[in-house]
């Protein structure tokens, strides 16, 4: 490419314009150091073109006879008037050759392209263009405004988008004076420059980066691990080539090391980072890893996979879950008063908790406390027979109960808890019959529970008692009987002389082995005799007895 100088001479690259004295240098000072050798020996040449004409001025004809010769002569030999002054249009105020500099021809995209141009009209609009190394227009830039003394003062620009990497011309022409200079450039490829917030992160997380030296307003895509398939997302760069991002997503993937490839769609020139995608070690604590029967029970965990379910189970893997959570975007729950224990034996138990996406299986074990159940009697003493009773609560919700007494724990009763662990007068049985006087012992199981509480209760000798309304007294004196420390509850029978005898009377005795009262009897004999009864319990067997004496009881 040749700029053009006045006369049409190709001088060569417009970066190396020779001056009058032949020297390169000079022309890239944009003052008058290269004007004025050009304009001397432009004036040496003007005069040198008017000695010239001179030496070579016709001599005046001589006269001649011919007609009209006399008049033209005198015509000439007269002198004539100086003419009126008549204006005259101003030159073009161009001189020197007319050329375009580039600042700094080799550029990346993005850059500034800086620009100067000499030997343009005074005041003249300048188009601007840049066309490509076979001269087609590929951007139309704003005009520039030549300046007072033919210069095109600097220009910076930043270049078009769709200008791309290669060969390319600056093209500047006069639109008043036709003049125009050209000038070419290079777009340079640059490796685009990647840096990331973080090197290191958790599969299903974000990072993010910002990086530079990519084409302006181009996509960025970013990829892990390869070129192909689809990219983790894309982003567009800005008039610079800059790009800035936050908040990529990573896929769920296997732990290790990996490349992030930052490719952009039209410079294609892809950027590989090493990053290092870290694997899920999900953990749970306990509210609690002593927990009392029935109690609440909560938990936290961390690291599981952002967002994934997590299934919790009591004991081991089966059935349906206790319960089903989310991990929050940051892979954590905290979830308080979770459920209620169920039954459960005392002793070691454990909380699986198992992650659907990371398919983590975390094992958190505890202690389950005894049952610590309370338990009380409806009474503490009493004789064989009596009737005794329990009252509790605290024992498992709705379990069946067994009552034992005795060394020999024989079962005497069977009875249920209500649906809050607790019995009131449950259990009734009596006091076994022949159960030795003294202290017995009294125990209550549970099935569910577990648990045992053993009372003392104490047991009280039979020694039964016959009592008269009168001891003494005529014949057909009307007596009834009464009877003590029988067995409770059990029938007592009244007999004539001994317990084959004849029986006169029968009733139930009380819980405390009581009867009072028992019918009336006319005593029949005769003076002097002594009648003899006894009052005998079925069940005890056991028997006390009175007597009766006929006599006047005024003696």
């Amino acid at each position: 490419m040749h700029d053009v100088f006045p006369g049409g001479d190709p001088r060569g690259d417009s970066r190396a314009v020779p001056d009058s004295r032949g020297s390169a240098g000079d022309a890239w000072l944009f003052g008058r150091s290269w004007r004025t050798p050009l304009l001397i020996v432009a004036a040496g040449a003007v005069a040198m073109m008017t000695a010239a004409c001179g030496a070579e001025r016709p001599i005046a004809p001589a006269a001649s006879n011919a007609p009209g010769a006399t008049a033209a002569a005198a015509r000439a030999a007269s002198p004539l008037p100086s003419p009126s002054p008549v204006p005259t249009a101003t030159p073009l105020a161009i001189s020197g050759p007319t050329f375009v500099l580039i600042r700094a021809p080799d550029i990346t995209a993005g850059a500034h392209l800086n620009f100067q141009g000499q030997g343009f009209l005074a005041g003249e609009q300048a188009a601007v263009s840049i066309e490509d190394a076979q001269g087609a227009v590929e951007a139309s830039l704003d005009p520039a405004t030549i300046s007072r003394d033919g210069n095109l003062d600097e220009v910076s620009i930043v270049l078009p988008d769709g200008i791309g990497r290669g060969d390319h011309v600056l093209h500047v022409s006069g639109a008043t004076s036709g003049r125009t200079a050209r000038a070419k450039f290079t777009v340079r490829i640059i490796t685009p420059k990647i840096s990331l917030d973080t090197y290191s992160a958790k599969s299903n997380h974000t990072f993010g980066f910002s990086g530079s030296g990519f084409a302006p307003r181009e996509q960025v895509d970013v990829r892990l691990g390869g070129l192909g398939g689809a990219p983790l997302a894309s982003f567009q760069s800005d008039a610079q080539g800059d790009v800035t991002a936050q908040d990529v997503p990573l896929p769920l993937i296997q732990a290790g090391d990996y490349l992030l490839y930052f490719v952009g769609e039209q410079s294609q020139t892809p950027v590989s980072v090493g990053f290092n995608v870290q694997g899920f070690s999900p953990w749970v604590v306990l509210d609690t890893y002593s927990a009392a029967p029935y109690s609440m029970m909560g938990f936290t965990g961390q690291d599981f996979v952002p967002g994934e379910e997590v299934e919790v189970y009591l004991g081991r893997r089966s059935g349906k879950p206790l319960i089903r959570l989310a991990a929050d975007v940051n892979g954590q729950f905290a979830v308080k008063n979770a459920f209620n224990l169920p039954d459960l034996a005392h002793g070691d138990q454990q909380l699986l908790f198992v992650g659907h996406q990371s398919g983590a299986e975390i094992t958190a074990k505890f202690v389950v406390l005894p049952f610590s159940p309370s338990l009380q009697l409806t009474n503490y003493a009493g004789r064989p027979g009596t009737l005794i009773a329990f009252t509790g609560d605290g024992w498992a919700r709705g379990e069946t109960l067994h009552a034992y007494i005795g060394e020999g724990r024989n079962q005497v009763a069977t009875f249920q808890a209500d649906v809050t662990g607790a019995f009131n007068a449950a259990g009734g049985f009596r006091l076994p019959i022949g159960t030795i006087a003294g202290g017995v012992p009294l125990a209550i199981r549970g099935d569910t529970s577990q648990a045992e509480v053993t009372l003392w209760y104490q047991a009280l000798e039979l020694k039964p008692s016959a009592e008269l309304t009168a001891y003494k007294g005529p014949p057909g004196t009307v007596v009834s009987f009464t009877g003590r420390s029988f067995a409770g509850g059990e029938r007592v029978r009244v007999h004539l002389r001994d317990r084959g005898g004849p029986e006169l009377a029968s009733t139930v005795a009380s819980e405390d082995g009581t009867i009072e009262h028992v019918s009336s009897y006319p005593i029949d004999g005769n003076w002097g005799d002594d009648i003899h009864f006894v009052l005998v319990g079925d069940d005890s067997h056991a028997e006390g007895a009175t007597d009766f004496k006929i006599a006047n009881p005024e003696n």
